[in-house]
């Protein structure tokens, strides 16, 4: 018999992925708008928004399409073909909404999720500081700050880490609060080499009650203790925390190193190496080299991060949350993948002379984008290698985020 479901998520995810395909040449042409108006234009968010790319993993329950990772990784890699700072955005508000889909009961998602799931999140997992304190009813945030909140001016929820303390003000784990926007001051302060666009300003809240429901438990969450009973019979909503939150961070990097090649690619039977004998740059065995060696990195980034995808998936579809190996393995692939992207672009980008400078070249655009992935906390490279040589040394692991 037909799998009907099966059918239909079919047919989502292959016109999804059109879709985002479509985006790119518009994508491309606002680049130089993105970076001047550090964030994505709204003409874009509408767009994203009404193509239903803003919901990839949101529960079918909410009008989402509740995709797996494989499926997800594909269709952000096309955004990223496109534009850094766009992909990174869709990235991340897509995965902000699974974690509030896994974090969060039944009640507070007919909230976030009515109107087809429309509403935006964004979320930072640890603040720079935060004062809080346990009240009666829920949490009191006295003071806070928050970096890198990607995506924080298209968002209308905030998913924000906090100490969660106890009535006798000691830390018991890492808790979070989801905030509606109107209760968080967005402060105007990404100004950046790359990734311009992301809006990654810095959040503050002062003296806000939180109640208990809308707060969550991120340490429990590590361990996939997921208060979201509701949609436990759904293999999406069982998928591995950190594995998930490390994963999606890629899929920005495999579109741009991809675009790198296409648009080198697409120029090379016109190009010389200046100030040699090689009228034909596409016949110097030099590049034959370094152009082998950056898709090679791209090809083995991919292998890795789809792998993860495949591993997430597999793990949720058994019912069983991913153990503790499997969690470090998904980390230090997502860092290493992560490495590599950047290292492909570069070896693509020295291959392209001189011209690959200047501002109104693609490829100088791609190369500062690439730059930023890696520079993010949960898939540093040495972080996740250092992991996995202390687990594979039989030490004591250098993060509780596993």
């Amino acid at each position: 018999m037909v799998n009907k479901q099966m059918v239909i998520e079919s047919t989502n995810f292959e016109d999804l992925l059109g879709k985002a395909e479509a985006m790119i040449p518009n994508l491309r042409e606002r680049i130089n708008e993105v970076e001047s108006l550090r964030s994505i234009p709204q003409t874009t968010i509408n767009e994203l928004t009404e193509a239903g790319l803003l919901k990839l993993l949101t529960p079918e329950k909410y009008g989402g399409y509740q995709l797996n990772f494989r499926q997800y990784l594909d269709i952000v890699s096309q955004i990223g073909k496109g534009c850094g700072s766009t992909a990174w955005v869709v990235a991340l508000i897509n995965v902000a909404k699974w974690v509030v889909s896994v974090n969060f009961t039944e009640e507070v998602h007919d909230v976030v999720f009515k109107d087809d799931a429309i509403a935006n999140v964004c979320g930072v997992f640890e603040p720079r500081k935060c004062d809080v304190e346990k009240v009666e009813g829920g949490y009191l945030i006295k003071e806070g700050m928050w970096g890198f909140a990607s995506g924080s001016n298209h968002s209308d929820y905030f998913f924000l880490g906090f100490p969660q303390v106890n009535e006798n003000g000691e830390v018991e784990g890492l808790g979070a609060a989801l905030i509606p926007r109107k209760d968080v001051n967005i402060l105007d302060d990404w100004h950046t080499m790359s990734m311009r666009g992301t809006g990654s300003n810095s959040l503050t809240v002062k003296n806000l009650f939180v109640p208990e429901k809308w707060t969550t438990s991120i340490s429990k969450a590590v361990v996939g203790e997921y208060p979201s009973v509701h949609l436990q019979d759904q293999a999406l909503y069982k998928s591995a925390f950190v594995p998930v939150a490390a994963l999606v961070l890629l899929a920005p990097g495999i579109g741009l190193s991809a675009a790198a090649k296409e648009i080198f690619l697409e120029k090379l039977p016109n190009r010389r190496i200046q100030y040699t004998f090689h009228n034909k740059q596409a016949e110097a065995a030099i590049t034959h080299l370094q152009l082998a060696e950056a898709v090679m990195k791209m090809e083995t980034a991919s292998l890795l991060a789809y792998r993860c995808a495949d591993e997430i998936d597999k793990w949720a579809a058994s019912g069983e949350y991913m153990d503790f190996n499997g969690r470090v393995q998904a980390r230090v692939d997502c860092s290493y993948a992560n490495r590599l992207n950047c290292e492909a672009v570069d070896l693509i980008f020295s291959l392209a002379g001189g011209s690959a400078i200047s501002e109104s070249n693609l490829l100088s655009k791609i190369m500062k984008d690439s730059k930023t992935p890696p520079q993010h906390g949960l898939i540093v490279p040495t972080t996740g290698l250092e992991l996995f040589g202390r687990i594979l040394a039989e030490q004591e692991p250098n993060t509780h985020l596993i």
